[in-house]
C-alpha cells in the first residue's frame, strides 16, 4: 500500500497539478499543504498558485521538477 506523499507525488508527476478538492476525492488526503510540505523537504521543487474561482481561493499546487535519487 502507497503512503500518502507516494500517492500524491505519482499524481503530480502524471497530471502535473493538484488541489485539495483533487485530494480528497481521489486520495481522501484532507491535509495536502502538509504532504507538499514533506514533498518538498524531500527535494521535489513544487510551485503554489492560489487560483481565485466563484470569489474562493484555493491553492493549486504544480510539480516542477522532481528530486531524482543518485
Amino acid at each position: 500500500m502507497k503512503t500518502q506523499k507516494e500517492e500524491i507525488l505519482q499524481y503530480l508527476k502524471k497530471h502535473k497539478t493538484i488541489t485539495s478538492w483533487d485530494a480528497i476525492q481521489m486520495f481522501h488526503v484532507t491535509r495536502l499543504a502538509a504532504v507538499i510540505f514533506l514533498l518538498k523537504q524531500d527535494g521535489h521543487e513544487i510551485f503554489t498558485e492560489i487560483v481565485t474561482k466563484d470569489n474562493k481561493k484555493f491553492a493549486k499546487y504544480r510539480l516542477i521538477k522532481e528530486f531524482k535519487h543518485d
